[in-house]
C-alpha cells in the first residue's frame, strides 16, 4: 500500500504541485496581475475545454441529471455539517458563514479538472464531469456563496446576473443540441479549440499558484485543521457512500468522488475578503486545504482503484 501511495503521489500529485509552485513563486517574485490569469482561464480556456470534452464524450441529459443530483446532495450535506460544527464550537455568525462556505464550495476548476485529466488520461467522460461540477459550483458559489458571505439580500440579483455572464453557461446550451443531433464541427473550428484545451492544465494550475500567493493570512494551521479534515476526508467519504446509494459505478463514480474531494475553492477566500467576512480565517482554510490535499488526494486516488 505504501509503495502504491508513494507512486501515486510522485506520478500525479507532485507534477500538479510543481505547476502550482511555479505560479506561487512567480507571483511572489514578479507581482503579476492574478485577475488576468483567472479571467483567461474562466473566459477562454474553460469554455474551450468544456466544448471539446463534452463534444468527445457525447454526454446525454441523464448524465447531467446524475451530476446535478450528486453535487447538490454533497453541497447540502457539507453545509449542514459546517453549520452544526461551527455552532458546536461556539463560532460567531460571521465565522460560521466563512466556515460553511469553505466546506460547501470546492476547487473543481483549476484543481479538479487538471487532476482528473492526469488521473484518467484525458478521458472525455471524466473531464466532462469536472467541467459540469465546476459550472454548478460557479452557479451556487455566485448565488448562495455570495449571500452567505454578504448577508445582504440585494446581492442575490447581482450574483445571479454574474452567472449568466459566464461563457461556460452558453457553451453548455450549445453542446447539448450538438450532441443530441450528432452535428459535426468543422476542422477549422475544432482544431483551435483543441489547442486552447491542451493549454488548460498548465495555465489553470499556475493560476491557482498565483492566486494562493496573493492570499494574505497568518500562517497558523491549528485553527483550520477541522475544516481541512472535513473538506479533504469527510467529503470524499460522503461522495463514496452517495455513489453506492445512487448506484453510480465505474469511471463516472470515480470522477464524481475526485470532484468532491478537492480543497476549498479560492472564491471562498475572495468572497470573504470582498464582504469582510473573516477574510484571514477563510484564506487560511483555502491555503492549508490546498497544501494538505497532496496527501489526501493520493489516498483517495489509491482507494478509487478498488471501485
Amino acid at each position: 500500500m505504501l509503495v502504491v501511495l508513494s507512486f501515486i503521489f510522485l506520478k500525479i500529485m507532485v507534477p500538479l504541485f510543481v505547476l502550482i509552485g511555479i505560479g506561487f513563486v512567480a507571483q511572489k517574485a514578479m507581482k503579476m496581475d492574478a485577475r488576468t490569469f483567472a479571467r483567461m482561464t474562466v473566459y477562454v480556456l474553460v469554455p474551450a475545454v468544456m466544448f471539446i470534452k463534452m463534444y468527445s464524450a457525447k454526454v446525454d441529459l441523464h448524465f447531467f441529471a446524475t451530476i446535478i443530483l450528486f453535487v447538490t446532495v454533497i453541497q447540502i450535506l457539507m453545509f449542514i455539517i459546517g453549520e452544526i460544527s461551527a455552532r458546536m464550537l461556539g463560532y460567531s455568525r460571521s465565522k460560521r458563514k466563512a466556515f460553511s462556505n469553505a466546506l460547501t464550495f470546492f476547487n473543481s476548476g483549476n484543481y479538479g479538472l487538471p487532476l482528473a485529466d492526469l488521473i484518467f488520461k484525458s478521458s472525455p467522460i471524466a473531464a466532462s464531469v469536472q467541467v459540469f461540477i465546476m459550472m454548478l459550483q460557479n452557479t451556487t458559489g455566485n448565488t448562495v456563496g455570495v449571500l452567505q458571505a454578504s448577508s445582504a439580500n440585494s446581492s442575490y440579483r447581482k450574483a445571479l446576473r454574474h452567472v449568466f455572464t459566464m461563457p461556460s453557461f452558453y457553451v453548455l446550451l450549445l453542446i447539448i443540441p450538438i450532441n443530441y443531433f450528432g452535428i459535426s464541427i468543422p476542422e477549422p473550428v475544432l482544431v483551435p479549440l483543441k489547442y486552447l484545451a491542451d493549454g488548460f492544465i498548465a495555465l489553470a494550475l499556475i493560476t491557482l499558484g498565483v492566486q494562493l500567493a496573493d492570499i494574505k493570512c497568518s500562517y497558523k494551521i491549528n485553527d483550520v485543521l477541522l475544516p481541512c479534515f472535513i473538506r479533504l476526508v469527510v467529503s470524499p467519504i460522503l461522495g463514496f457512500l452517495l455513489t453506492l446509494l445512487l448506484g453510480i459505478k465505474g469511471e463516472l463514480a470515480q470522477a464524481l468522488i475526485i470532484g468532491v474531494s478537492t480543497p476549498s475553492a479560492i472564491n471562498t477566500a475572495i468572497l470573504a475578503r470582498e464582504f469582510n467576512n473573516e477574510p484571514d480565517y477563510a484564506a487560511k482554510i483555502v491555503f492549508y486545504s490546498t497544501l494538505l490535499s497532496g496527501l489526501s488526494m493520493s489516498f483517495v486516488i489509491y482507494c478509487l482503484q478498488f471501485m
